[in-house]
Formats: structure tokens, C-alpha cells, sequence
């Protein structure tokens, strides 16, 4: 990768799970990470990133601005020290181009506010010198030693026995990207306007916490949106703007669910909106803007 030697950044300790399997990320801290451009990430690309035109999956860039913002607000609240555990409360990104496979994307991010539980960050994603999208979140942080705590004491014991029904009704989404197969099998089931979707969790779902990843989770949002956009138009959609606010923590104890509803949509431009789900709890509310295309 020109001009980025990987050498001399980090990748997240303890390991998280669902990064590791999308990435590997890796950062750099320098200077006072209470202020902007402190802290760079780095999130190289290869072919399990992949959408349908080629390019980097959206589910992968909200993974990487999450990743992002994490670590920009996470570190401004501990100083740098790593000693607080960030927890997304809410995000949104705006897609201003389309990334490629290949070359690395980077994001940096600027500390906004830092209180008492919650830090605020904004940063940008480019890539080659061209910005990719922007984003901005809030993060509640708490010590990683209590964090860790909760994990040990709240994580299931017996994984592999936990079986995982898919819903009658749904079927395989096998012709999804590359980018949705790499995280795991998802389940679709056209609506009247719209789809739903299921998919079963894993353990490469979750967080260093042992809950399901936040990046994970806008993911499986993010497929939904783009299958209830071609199911219901015909067309080739694109993610514009995603809106996520995070309700609670999710296991890999059960499926999660997702209904996607298109409450408006004209010829070249399409809103939807969403809840993620898991055992009839909220675990993510969601809304996205969508770019619909002509297909060929």
C-alpha cells in the first residue's frame, strides 16, 4: 500500500471478533488524542469487501466508520490510554463516491465533546486523496475493566449447542455480494412493498465484549435495504445515507430479524427505513437514503 506502512500501526487488543473477520483494521495514535486527526485508521480492501458493481460494500464502509468513530471518541474520553470501552449509541455516514477494491481506505476523525458517558466524534473516510464519505457518531464509554467484567459474567458458555431455526418462508439469498456471503447466510422474503430478512449469528458477529458487533449489525441492516430496494424497484440501488441509533445489545443466541418498509420512492431515489430484531427485541433502528439505477 503506497505511503502507509502497516508496520507501524496497531490492530485492536483484546481481539474483536467481527473486525478481524472483515479486515483486519489497524490504527495509529499520535499526539493528543483529544484532538482531531490524532488518531488514522487503516482498513485495507480485498474481494470479500465486494458489492455488485465491484466496488467496497456499504456494509463495510459503516463497519469502518464505526471502527473510526470507536476509537476517535473512545480515546478522547480515556486520554489515549486505552482504558475506556466505547459502545456505539448512534451513528450516521453520508456516501459521497464509490471506493474501490485495492487500495486501502483511511479514516480520521475529529473529538466534538467528551462528557461524563458519552463522547461525540465526526471524521471522514477517503481513499487515494479522494473523500468516500463522511460520518458522525455518538459513543457511551465505560472502563474496560468493567466492560470485560460484564462479558465474563453475561457470555453464553455453550455456543455450539445453541441451534438456529430459519423461519418458513424465507430463502437463501444466494446470489448476494461478496461482501453479505463473507459475514455469513442471509435469508430473504419478498413484502407487498418492501422485504424482510433473516440471518443466523456466529461468533465472528461479535465484539471484544462478547455482544454482536455495531458494525455487524448496519451490515445485515445495510444488505436488507439494498434486496427490499431491488425486490420492490427492479433497479440497481446504491446507499446514500445511513442513520443507525442502537437500542441494545444483541447475542449469538438467536437470529436476527429485519423488516424493511419503502414508505416513499420516485424514479431515481428511494427511502427506507427499518428495525433490527432479535427474540421481539429492538436491537436497531435504521434508515437509509438509496440511489436506484437502471440495471446493465
Amino acid at each position: 500500500m503506497p505511503d502507509i506502512n502497516l508496520a507501524a500501526y496497531a490492530v485492536f487488543v483484546p481481539p474483536d471478533p467481527f473486525e478481524d473477520h472483515m479486515g483486519p483494521i489497524y490504527y495509529k495514535l499520535t499526539g493528543d488524542a483529544q484532538q482531531a486527526g490524532s488518531v488514522h485508521c487503516v482498513l485495507p480492501t480485498h474481494e470479500a469487501h465486494g458489492n455488485y458493481a465491484g466496488g467496497v460494500h456499504g456494509g463495510a464502509l459503516l463497519t469502518f466508520a464505526d471502527y473510526a468513530l470507536c476509537l476517535v471518541a473512545g480515546r478522547a474520553a480515556d486520554g489515549g490510554t486505552n482504558t475506556s470501552f466505547a459502545m456505539t449509541v448512534s451513528l450516521a455516514a453520508e456516501f459521497l463516491d464509490g471506493a474501490r477494491i485495492g487500495p486501502p481506505l483511511e479514516a480520521r476523525g475529529e473529538p466534538l465533546q467528551v462528557t461524563g458517558r458519552l463522547a461525540f466524534a465526526r471524521g471522514t473516510i477517503t481513499q487515494e486523496g479522494k473523500t468516500i464519505a463522511l460520518w458522525s457518531g455518538v459513543c457511551r464509554h465505560v472502563a474496560r475493566a468493567k466492560a470485560m467484567a460484564r462479558k465474563d459474567e453475561t457470555a453464553p458458555r455453550d455456543l455450539a449447542a445453541i441451534e438456529q431455526k430459519v423461519p418458513a418462508g424465507f430463502d437463501l439469498f444466494a446470489t448476494a455480494s461478496a461482501y453479505s456471503r463473507h459475514i455469513g447466510p442471509i435469508y430473504v422474503r419478498a413484502e407487498t412493498e418492501g422485504a424482510s430478512a433473516v440471518q443466523p449469528t456466529l461468533p465472528r458477529m461479535c465484539n471484544s465484549g462478547g455482544v454482536l458487533h455495531g458494525g455487524y449489525l448496519m451490515s445485515f441492516a445495510d444488505s436488507a435495504i439494498t434486496r427490499a430496494a431491488a425486490l420492490a424497484t427492479e433497479m440497481a440501488p446504491s446507499t446514500v445515507s445511513f442513520a443507525a441509533e442502537f437500542l441494545s445489545a444483541g447475542d449469538i443466541t438467536a437470529p436476527l430479524t429485519t423488516r424493511v418498509e419503502i414508505p416513499r420512492r420516485g424514479k431515481s431515489i428511494a427511502f427506507l427505513r427499518g428495525l433490527v430484531e432479535q427474540d421481539g427485541r429492538g436491537l436497531l433502528s435504521y434508515s437509509a437514503t438509496m440511489m436506484l439505477r437502471h440495471r446493465g
